[in-house]
This record gives C-alpha cells, sequence and structure tokens, in this order.
C-alpha cells in the first residue's frame, strides 16, 4: 500500500518521544484507545475526483482520519488527515484526485488514535467526474504550418493540461519524434510544433505527417490518442554562415551600432560573444557584459541575414542550464530599402512583430511563430527590455536560428 500524504503534526511527534521518557522523569500517559466512528460520510463527484466530507468524532483519543481507496493506477493507497483539519463544528472535507475512470470507487475512512487503534471503517461509494484533461483532447485541432504544424487548444479548466504529440512521416518511419508542452489554466491558444528528428537541426517538411496526440494530467494519467494527418509546408532553416552582427568587434565588451553588450573578458576566448549564437553549439552562448560591471537592461542586437527572405519563424535557445536569463523579447524587422544608412540603424525602418514570452527554464530551443505574418525580412532586431529581466541584470542566448520559405 502506497501513502500519498501524512498530515499529522508534530504534536504527535512530541507525544511518543514523551512517552518513552525515562521512568525517573515521570511517563505522559497517551490515551491510545480506539475512538469512535466518524459519521455523517458524503462523497460528491468532481472532474477527475471525488471530495469526502465527514464528521469527526469527540472521542478524546482521536487523532486523525485514514482514508484508504485504490488509484486510478490500480494500487491500493492512503491519505491521513490530522484532527487540526477539522473545522469549528468538527467537519472535514477533502478532495482526492487523479482518477480517469468515471466509475465507483470505494473509501474506506478509519477514526484513528495516535497509535492507529481504530473501531473499523466506515466505507461510502464516490464515483469521479470525467477528468478535465481529457475534455481538452476534445478541442485540439492540428493545421500544418511551415516547417511544422500547429496544434490549437481550448482549456476552460483551472488546472495545467499536459499536450503530448508524437509524428512520423508515412513515407520515411525514422524521421520521427515527440514532445509536450504545457497548456495554461483558462487558456486559449495555438502551439507551433516543429517535426524534428535526428541530428543537426533536421526536419520534416512537404512530406505527409501521421500525429498522435493525447492529453496528460499532473498524476501521469493520459487520454485515450487521437491520430491525424497533416502534411507541414515547406519551409528551410537559413544558412547562418552568411550571417553577420553590424558593428561585431571580437576584442571589446562594448556596444557597437549591433549590439548593447557582450563579454569579451570573462567567458574565455571562445565564448560570451555575440556571434557565439550562430555556432551550432549550446556549450557556447552569447551574454551581455558582467565582468568588471554588469550592463544593465535594456538589452538588445541586430542580425545581417545576409539577403532577403520570407521569414516563418525564429528559434531562440536559452544558456543551458541557467535560469537566470530574460523572460521574453520584441522582434523587429527591416527590409534592404528600409536601411536607408548603414551606419545608424537606429534610424532604419523597422517593423514591430510583436512581444513573445521566453521561459528561462526550458533549455529547448523555444519558437516565434512569424507565419501569420510572413514578413519580407534582411534585419532582425532582438530587443529585451527592462519588463522582461530575469533574476539578474544578464541576457543570455546559446542558439539562434532563422527558418524562411524562401
Amino acid at each position: 500500500m502506497s501513502k500519498q500524504l501524512f498530515a499529522i503534526p508534530l504534536l504527535l511527534l512530541s507525544l511518543l518521544l514523551g512517552a518513552c521518557s525515562d521512568e525517573e522523569e515521570g511517563r505522559i500517559n497517551i490515551d491510545a484507545s480506539a475512538p469512535a466512528q466518524v459519521t455523517n460520510v458524503v462523497a460528491t463527484s468532481v472532474a477527475g475526483g471525488v471530495t469526502l466530507s465527514w464528521d469527526i468524532p469527540s472521542s478524546k483519543s482521536f487523532m486523525y482520519t485514514k482514508v484508504t481507496y485504490t488509484n486510478a493506477k490500480g494500487t491500493e493507497t492512503y491519505e491521513l488527515y490530522s484532527k487540526e483539519h477539522a473545522d469549528d463544528v468538527g467537519k472535514m472535507q477533502t478532495t482526492i484526485n487523479g482518477f480517469v475512470k468515471t466509475e465507483p470507487v470505494t473509501f474506506k475512512l478509519f477514526a484513528c488514535s495516535v497509535r492507529g487503534n481504530n473501531s473499523g471503517a466506515v466505507e461510502v461509494q464516490g464515483t469521479p467526474g470525467a477528468p478535465n484533461f481529457a475534455k481538452v483532447l476534445d478541442k485540439i485541432t492540428v493545421d500544418p504550418s511551415y516547417g511544422g504544424i500547429k496544434v490549437g487548444y481550448i482549456n476552460e479548466f483551472d488546472e495545467n493540461v499536459i499536450v503530448s504529440v508524437s509524428y512520423k512521416s508515412t513515407s520515411d518511419a525514422s524521421k520521427s519524434g515527440s514532445c509536450k508542452f504545457a497548456v495554461s489554466p483558462k487558456s486559449q491558444g495555438a502551439q507551433f510544433v516543429r517535426l524534428t528528428y535526428g541530428n543537426d537541426n533536421q526536419f520534416i517538411t512537404n512530406e505527409k505527417c501521421e500525429i498522435t496526440i493525447h492529453t496528460e494530467d499532473n498524476y501521469d494519467n493520459a487520454s485515450d490518442d487521437r491520430t491525424y494527418q497533416v502534411t507541414p509546408q515547406e519551409a528551410q532553416i537559413l544558412d547562418r554562415s552568411k550571417w553577420s552582427v553590424p558593428g561585431y568587434d571580437n576584442s571589446s565588451s562594448a556596444a557597437t551600432i549591433g549590439y548593447d553588450s557582450q563579454e569579451a573578458v570573462g567567458e574565455g576566448a571562445s565564448n560570451g560573444r555575440i556571434i557565439c549564437m550562430f555556432d551550432g553549439s549550446t556549450k557556447t552562448f552569447w551574454h551581455t557584459k558582467w565582468k568588471n560591471g554588469n550592463d544593465k537592461y535594456p538589452h538588445w542586437f541586430i542580425v545581417d541575414l545576409g539577403s532577403e527572405h520570407t521569414l516563418a519563424s525564429i528559434e531562440i535557445t536559452g544558456r543551458v542550464n541557467n535560469n537566470k536569463e530574460q523572460t521574453g523579447e520584441q522582434i523587429f524587422v527591416c527590409t534592404n530599402a528600409g536601411a536607408t544608412d548603414p551606419s545608424n540603424p537606429s534610424n532604419w525602418e523597422w517593423n514591430d512583430m510583436g512581444e513573445y514570452s521566453f521561459d528561462p527554464s526550458n533549455d529547448a530551443p523555444q519558437n516565434i511563430d512569424l507565419t501569420n505574418q510572413l514578413p519580407k525580412v534582411r534585419y532582425i532586431k532582438v530587443y529585451i527590455g527592462e519588463k522582461f529581466k530575469g533574476s539578474s541584470d544578464n541576457a543570455m542566448i546559446s542558439e539562434f536560428n532563422v527558418y524562411a520559405i524562401d
């Protein structure tokens, strides 16, 4: 039998220790007799669970209620609830979650003394309601996008739901992969999923794919699978060997016309610099200046793609194993024609593509979806304002990639 929750206060430990004290100091007499049973037990269905309420006994020896049941995995388990959790009139209530099936569950409630003595169980049956995470699956949509798919979702409920996506090319099963993403409570949107496989930034594009999706809760329960047939639209990852950063200076941490800051001293000879975002390694990274004093927010940089492209998305990977970096960014783009004065990018005709959140705790590449805009772009400016400051003064990025449709 597994135990999920032990809600007995430290008072019990002190009582037990006191009962074992030296005879010369006297003994504490503990009433360990079996208390009366709990009464007025009621089970109410809720989504994915059952709410139990009951009255605790007035017996002086009563210390806690033990509730036993069989969970969704088929394991007999129990939870313990101290008498201190009852309200002023002796009523106690708890919700036991994590069920998948809407079939009756038998709960046994024991009123126990400090040593677990009891007068037997009071049994009640409760039927869990359909879990909310399974309902979210009913509103999942899958649509093709450039270099991947868009998974639409609607979560009307008050808990997080995990969406699990697996995929494979129908013509080549070796092109396959999987990913998961979390859907926040009371949210609606679409998550872009790049259908990556193997190494070296390979991804499925312009090939028919089988997409399998299920939803999960926080108890490792999963819904049934749903399968979709989708052909991602063609896209390509741009060749970074053709890129540059205006005003780049390998030997200095100071600002130039192309970035506000880099660390050219403290991270070593081949790290910390703005161009480390383009080297294909997450072991190196751009880091704003910290040696001999931090450069403060806002932080920003400009990337010259070398020629114009129609952009589908931008992909940013944070510094791996570090969660102190930025929490978002704002994207601006500029065409060849808009870069009127090469020596003064601040006067270029920048088009605002919007603000995007960034999760510093996520080491995986994070996507900025531009498929609803598909801008024509030669230059990209990433602006990380004060509002996106993480837990330090520094911004950090290990990899920066761009996907285009031409």
